[in-house]
């Protein structure tokens, strides 16, 4: 059901750059961080890519990462949380601009339109008579494709509601007064007791896609300080509210990691300023990090949480975790279908593609952005 992804997600992905997801498939269907990532307001300039799927979007994407990296910038790669192999955008912020995917289900438009925005029509590369005459095909894998994403969120709210049930039985088990003073220890030890405005910026590090729950870990290897908190029964999200809470006024900036099925949920906080990270433990990345000799220190949830208490409601949980488990897997199971449609619509779109033409573009693009 799960699957862990590292910045090496594909053979053909820059691997010096920095990998987050733009968007998530939530409980509450389709959230986009679009506006907030690629703020107009902010960059020189902005490219939106619009045209059907296979037309070449997120290639072009990775070979604007790859020409950023052979020049020595550091772009910041956005995932597709439905297919992570596939790009939403790169941003690169030394030279303050953005390529991104305009199309839906993020649907973007330029704010300055012309003067530091710009749309790259990859339609016009279309035999279109081809298209009229897949027209009905086309239609109907859309049409199928939309149906499994609705099916895959109603799966997702039974799940967040099933999750919720989890959450209001730990909540019973845990000493909430320790787990504040442990929050306020960890503040008065990292976070200056200075006056600060501080700057939030939500990071989408984990999500649901058709490969099931996929998570970069970008803030934990750019962190020279790495905290892994070990969860326990859903408790981790109480005591990354109570730290948000003690680090507001205290740090300059604060990243705040979304969770992938709940954005009203944290699972990661990282203090840039500080190089510090704090993110829900995951086995498999620490014993990397313990094969390469790097530190880290781990809160362990297990203290805060009494299960005395615990095993009167047992059964009751562990009835809800089964439901929970059983309701992602086969949202899990649309998502993948209807990455499986999605590549058919590629292929159609694929072959009434002149790509002598989109090559074209993207060189011309690449120059300009790198002139």
């Amino acid at each position: 059901m799960t699957k862990t992804v590292y910045s090496d997600i594909s053979g053909d992905m820059p691997d010096k750059a920095q990998h987050f997801f733009a968007a998530a498939n939530t409980y509450d269907g389709f959230v986009s961080f679009f506006s907030e990532i690629f703020d107009t307001e902010t960059l020189n300039k902005l490219i939106v890519l619009k045209g059907g799927p296979g037309v070449g979007k997120s290639t072009i994407m990775k070979n604007v990462a790859k020409a950023a990296i052979e020049r020595g910038f550091s772009p910041v790669c956005y995932h597709c949380s439905s297919d992570p192999s596939s790009l939403d955008g790169v941003l690169v912020k030394e030279l303050s601009f953005a390529v991104i995917d305009g199309t839906a289900p993020h649907t973007f438009e330029p704010k300055f339109a012309g003067a530091k925005g710009k749309i790259l029509n990859l339609g016009e590369a279309w035999d279109t008579r081809l298209l009229e005459e897949s027209k009905d095909k086309i239609c109907s894998l859309s049409g199928i494709k939309e149906n499994c994403y609705e099916r895959a969120y109603l799966l997702f709210a039974a799940a967040e509601n099933v999750i919720k049930e989890e959450m209001s039985i730990s909540a019973l088990c845990v000493n909430y007064e320790k787990i504040r003073r442990a929050s306020d220890k960890f503040a008065s030890k990292h976070f200056k007791n200075a006056s600060h405005h501080t700057k939030i910026r939500h990071i989408v590090t984990s999500a649901c896609s058709k490969s099931g729950k996929v998570r970069f870990f970008t803030p934990e290897e750019s962190a020279l300080h790495n905290y892994f908190v070990k969860d326990v029964k859903k408790t981790a999200d109480v005591f990354f509210k109570l730290l948000y809470e003690n680090a507001l006024g205290r740090v300059p900036e604060m990243c705040v990691g979304v969770h992938e099925l709940n954005p009203d949920r944290i699972n990661c906080l990282y203090f840039p300023t500080l190089s510090l990270s704090v993110s829900v433990y995951e086995d498999e990345y620490c014993a990397g990090l313990e094969k390469a000799g790097k530190e880290y220190k781990i809160i362990n949830l297990g203290r805060f949480f009494d299960l005395a208490l615990y095993r009167k409601s047992r059964a009751k949980y562990r009835f809800a975790e089964k439901c929970e488990k059983s309701l992602m897997k086969e949202a899990f199971s649309e998502l993948k279908t209807a990455g499986e449609i999605h590549a058919e619509l590629e292929k159609i779109y694929g072959e009434a593609t002149d790509y002598e033409k989109i090559t074209l573009y993207e060189n011309k693009l690449i120059k300009e952005l790198f002139r």
